[in-house]
């Protein structure tokens, strides 16, 4: 497997066309820690880098590590009175728009200041080798001289540019900002410098624009492709061909994308890369780009395809979120500079296993014990904090995740992962037991119930409940999984055993589990036909509450019944062939 993995990254590396100058990539473990409360998928730039370095198409070499910018180089850009009132949790707060503590003030002043140094380097990186440096994170762009907002402390753009700028680099800069929000900050910080064009094309209007060389377009909500696109290939060629900068920085956020959870953009992912790509053709190199802004689910992907781009010169589609996870379990991220645990994210790959009212034969308070006889609590605490868990507790608004390991029951060992130290919250439930029996001469690892929940998530319109939910999703299910699947390699398991209680869980799982029969595959797929064009949660209810439909095979009204789901993991299951829902692979499953 491993042998047939590394010939094929071979042979991606010696057919890619390349772009000319394949493009360096700056990243730090510290971006995982995100900023508590604020919806940006603090793994998206892990994320990227997993895919690529996976697929041959990067190698670790080209990857390298911020240092935090200097208080000389914030100095360039930010009064001094500012960068005191920052100490002021506050203040902090105030601008992120969260009630902070010291603790998290001070994360946040740290990460924002060492992404001001990658910056800084990509800046420097581009300029040097006449490329492409892409930095994984900043694109703080909000951040004006005496102020901060939206999320933004210090405007790592600005600082890079009088950085360099102040050793001695005297040609024209052109800063493009496609962030779906105004780049009101960098605007501001040169406003009476003419050797600084700031083009951002934007849905409205931060502040007033009022700056030498400044293009500042506002287009409103709801933008879709065609107008945006033609926008853009109208209005910028023109700047560049005027300036003509010497240097171009690129603030590529992705928040203008259809799928984002925060922005009002109707661009489709095709968009985004025709986007990525007119801009990085029409200015050139040396360029410098920053990650901006992207929120939920699908941002790492608009921003991967992007760099799989410059990469390799053509047009890739990334893996879903587990593979990825998976990949980045076996990867050796010391070796990278780094050591970031697995993504974490709020993706479409949401769904909860919930057998009945197991939540309410809660095991019974008493010592902690070991999990599956090997881990305690502390190794419990550890894997949930390696494999990015922990960060997506934290993006979601709980800085402070509290875990709690009970003995086994009738129902086995429960994990969970409560919200704060007094565990007013619970987000994560986790029964699992060993399980010799279902499948003969196959020891697995059996998923006894699963529960993912944001008890301060209110459902909505657009996402009502499903069955069996109290409260709305919690995401990052994939690298619950991926958690998973290291435990059962450590335990020697062949694979990991779900039996869903809803068909959402199958119907939302069916990509990345196997059907155990082929009776169930084949019922599945009978459900699947019946609820053509139905929306999942329509699809659910109905099949809750006892379906008109009748069965396509049977003709029999539609009921559900528990099914049994398996990831393999070891090598006993290799062979094995898994019976599939008739049809295409994902034919008829409600959306």
């Amino acid at each position: 497997m491993h042998y047939l993995r590394g010939l094929r990254r071979l042979g991606r590396r010696l057919l890619s066309p390349g772009r000319g100058h394949l493009p360096w990539f700056l990243y730090h473990a510290a971006y995982r820690r995100g900023l508590t409360g604020v919806p940006m998928d603090a793994m998206r730039g892990e994320r990227v880098l997993t895919w690529l370095l996976d697929e041959g198409w990067l190698r670790e070499r080209r990857v390298l590590v911020p240092r935090p910018a200097s208080l000389e180089n914030l100095l360039r850009v930010h009064a001094p009175g500012y960068l005191r009132s920052l100490e002021d949790p506050e203040v902090v707060g105030r601008i992120l728009g969260l009630r902070v503590n010291p603790e998290e003030a001070r994360a946040a002043l740290a990460m924002q200041r060492l992404a001001s140094g990658g910056t800084i380097q990509a800046v420097r990186l581009a300029l040097r080798t006449g490329g492409v440096a892409f930095h994984l994170g900043g694109g703080f762009h909000h951040a004006g001289p005496a102020r901060g907002t939206g999320f933004c402390l210090l405007n790592d753009v600005a600082v890079a540019i009088r950085r360099i700028r102040a050793r001695g680099f005297d040609e024209p800069i052109l800063v493009v900002d496609l962030d779906l929000h105004d780049g009101n900050g960098t605007r501001t910080v040169f406003a009476d410098d003419p050797t600084v064009h700031t083009f951002s094309l934007h849905n409205q209007h931060w502040d007033e624009p009022d700056a030498v060389a400044d293009t500042s377009i506002a287009f409103g909500a709801g933008i879709e492709d065609g107008p945006y696109l033609e926008l853009l290939r109208r209005e910028l060629p023109p700047v560049v061909a005027a300036h003509r900068p010497g240097l171009t920085v690129y603030v590529a956020g992705v928040d203008a994308g259809a799928d984002d959870g925060y922005g009002d953009g109707r661009l489709t992912r095709s968009a985004l890369l025709e986007r990525d790509r007119f801009v990085t053709d029409t200015v050139g190199s040396p360029l410098a780009v920053v990650l901006a802004g992207g929120y939920g689910a699908s941002a790492w992907r608009a921003t991967a395809r992007y760099a799989a781009w410059l990469a390799t010169g053509s047009v890739e589609e990334p893996p879903d979120d587990l593979r990825v996870a998976l990949e980045r379990a076996d990867r050796r991220w010391d070796r990278v500079g780094a050591k970031p645990p697995a993504p974490a994210t709020h993706d479409p790959f949401q769904w909860t296993l919930e057998p009945g009212d197991l939540s309410a034969a809660g095991a019974p308070d008493s010592a902690p014990t070991l999990l599956l006889g090997r881990y305690d609590v502390h190794a419990v605490r550890k894997d949930l904090e390696r494999f990015g868990i922990f960060a997506h507790l934290r993006n979601r608004g709980y800085p402070d995740p509290e875990v709690e390991l009970q003995a086994a029951t009738g129902l086995g060992p429960v994990v969970r992962v409560w919200g704060e130290a007094e565990r007013t919250h619970l987000l994560v439930e986790l029964r699992l037991e060993l399980d010799r029996g279902t499948l003969v001469d196959h020891p697995m690892l059996r998923v006894e119930w699963l529960l993912l929940q944001d008890p301060r998530a209110s459902f909505t319109e657009a996402r009502p409940p499903l069955p069996g939910q109290e409260h709305p999703g919690l995401g990052g299910l994939a690298d619950v999984v991926a958690w998973l699947v290291t435990l059962c390699r450590g335990l020697a398991l062949d694979g990991i055993l779900f039996r869903t209680a809803h068909w959402h869980v199958a119907a939302l799982a069916r990509r990345h589990l196997r059907f155990v029969s082929r009776e169930d595959a084949e019922r599945f797929g009978r459900v699947a036909e019946a609820m053509r064009g139905r929306s999942l949660a329509e699809a659910a209810a109905e099949l809750e509450r006892g379906s008109s439909s009748a069965d396509v095979g049977t003709g029999a009204a539609l009921a559900w019944d528990d099914m049994l789901l398996v990831i393999p993991v070891g090598s006993g299951l290799a062979g094995r062939t898994w019976p599939s829902p008739p049809g295409p692979e994902d034919a008829n499953l409600p959306r």
